[in-house]
């Protein structure tokens, strides 16, 4: 299973953006494209949007593409959104090794925690993914929160990542909090400085707004 990330920095008028992200959300919907719309939170400029899909493949998102680009409203809503965007990054297309869903059925107000890294120039790629499956089996024993491991294959190869969801803000609180009080946890994350470039390791958080 893929997933298609498109990360822009905006304006950050939400009054005027929020009706063009509920628009944008409408038309993919309506043309059976699970999209999922975020705004940056911890970790993130302010400002950021980001615009989320789960695919089954390459082909299937090309699918979704064509039927968008045919729909009634789908270029003039872009057209206004443009308006609103200061610069966007490269968009990324990521492969789960764990985890993941299709579909749309996340609830406003969810939000997603993202820790993520690129492979040091050289770092045993399998070894990378082994650590990662083991690092996420290990944080659902520990937390009680189930975790996705994905590796960039579009964008900026070499990207690996884990993907949580909350309910809210609370939930974060609480899983961070055996987290850290684990030496077992503890000890597999320091694991990952041998895989991970200096200077790429970040921990963002999302929430759903459409």
């Amino acid at each position: 299973m893929l997933l298609f990330n498109r990360t822009i920095q905006t304006s950050g008028d939400l009054p005027a953006i929020m009706p063009l992200l509920q628009e944008i959300t409408a038309i993919t919907k309506a043309n059976d494209v699970p999209m999922n719309v975020w705004v940056g939170g911890n970790g993130f400029t302010a400002g950021t949007a980001i615009f989320s899909v789960g695919y089954e493949s390459l082909a299937a998102r090309a699918a979704a593409t064509s039927r968008l680009m045919a729909a009634k409203g789908w270029w003039e809503v872009n057209r206004k959104m443009r308006d609103h965007v200061l610069s966007s990054e490269p968009d990324i297309i990521m492969n789960y090794v764990r985890g993941g869903s299709l579909g749309a059925a996340i609830p406003v107000g969810t939000v997603v925690q993202t820790n993520q890294f690129q492979l040091v120039q050289g770092a045993d790629f399998m070894g990378a993914l082994k650590w990662g499956n083991e690092f996420a089996e290990l944080h659902t024993k520990v937390t009680g929160v189930e975790a996705s491991i994905v590796h960039t294959i579009y964008g900026v190869v070499g990207g690996m990542g884990m993907i949580t969801g909350f309910p809210n803000f609370e939930a974060i609180d609480a899983s961070r909090a055996k987290a850290v009080a684990s030496a077992e946890w503890m000890t597999k994350y320091m694991e990952a400085g041998k895989f991970a470039m200096a200077g790429t390791v970040m921990a963002r958080l999302m929430v759903k707004v459409a």
